[in-house]
């Protein structure tokens, strides 16, 4: 039996040996020495035969032969063993580099914002090809193959702050005439947009994590399933529908306006902020959180330029809820929540 084990040990070091020389002939042959190829080949073609055979001391022999023939062939022509672990690192962490400028980028739920379609400490990954090829470190793409749609969720570089990617909903797209009321409802080129009542909202706690929730609301909220184009998705405000109307006067681009886009004013710093049917001009997307009586959005801020959407939301790989004891880890993760679709029907 020791000498069954011993048997096993030689012949997957030998098989790793020959991968190895086969390896050096085929990166390296061109550079070595002539006949350098051949002897290597041949020695390792005959451990393979040993290896076939199974005979220990046959093995042996043959290993040490090419263990000692790939130094005195390749010492100067190969690499290190440690400059290619480098070059191995150095190579996967430049994919990981160009996957996360060009292709995919993980992103956190810091707020409470985008609730209940996302919860605070939720983690998702963002399709950077969505609507085209971004340029790296700056705004902007080399190229455009499409544009937001509504009811897209979107990962933008804040206009007002190029440090801070914010993630929001699309409700406008150029063009687009959007009114808003001061519960959050929506009305675009006229049209309220189709809000489905659920009724009171009662899982704040599942959603905020550890953060204290800052709706500025007094009735309780109330969760609709509303639907831009052909999404549907889940939203709060703050009470059921008023019935409000749109406003009755020409949409404005802002100009009109005096101080109205000051960047420091939010939700929560700027209560009285003018009402107005706004037109989204080109180049540019209008967007709302779904916690509309939570979320400092275009209603405060203005309009996202196309060239700051990083890309569009894909799905939740991991929720964290921060307001568990760590004494019991396993409560911290919202299991329920793991690899689910942003975008997926609320029904």
């Amino acid at each position: 039996m020791f000498k069954a084990r011993r048997l096993r040990k030689y012949k997957k070091e030998a098989a790793a040996a020959v991968k190895y020389a086969r390896r050096l002939n085929s990166r390296y042959g061109a550079k070595a020495a002539e006949g350098a190829v051949a002897r290597v080949e041949e020695s390792a073609a005959a451990l393979e035969s040993a290896i076939a055979t199974g005979e220990l001391e046959a093995i042996k022999a043959h290993y040490d032969v090419l263990q000692e023939l790939i130094p005195r062939e390749y010492d100067g022509i190969r690499k290190s063993p440690q400059r290619e672990y480098f070059e191995s690192i150095g190579i996967a962490v430049l994919v990981a580099l160009l996957l996360r400028t060009f292709i995919i980028e993980a992103f956190t739920i810091p707020s409470g914002s985008m609730i209940p379609t996302l919860a605070v400490g939720d983690f998702l990954f963002v399709n950077k090809l969505s609507y085209g090829l971004r340029v790296p470190f700056r705004n902007g793409h080399f190229a455009d193959w499409s544009i937001p749609e509504r009811g897209d969720v979107i990962v933008f570089v804040f206009p007002c702050n190029e440090k801070q990617d914010y993630i929001k909903r699309v409700v406008g797209l150029p063009g687009d005439v959007v009114d808003v009321d001061r519960q959050g409802f929506v009305w675009i080129n006229g049209e309220k947009q189709a809000e489905r009542l659920k009724g009171p909202f009662q899982d704040g706690d599942v959603f905020n994590g550890d953060e204290k929730s800052g709706n500025q609301c007094i009735a309780p909220l109330t969760e609709y399933v509303g639907t831009l184009t052909d999404t549907h998705f889940r939203l709060l405000h703050c009470g059921e529908d008023a019935g409000s109307k749109p406003h009755e006067r020409p949409p404005s681009d802002w100009a009109q306006v005096e101080n109205y886009r000051a960047c420091q004013t939010s939700a929560f710093s700027m209560p009285n902020t003018p009402r107005w049917p706004w037109k989204v001009p080109e180049g540019h997307v209008y967007v709302m959180g779904d916690n509309r009586g939570n979320s400092a959005d275009s209603r405060y801020w203005g309009f996202v330029p196309m060239g700051n959407i990083k890309g569009k939301a894909m799905f939740i790989w991991l929720s964290w809820d921060g307001s568990k004891s760590f004494t019991r880890p396993w409560e911290k993760v919202r299991w329920d929540r793991m690899f689910r679709g942003v975008h997926r029907d609320p029904g």
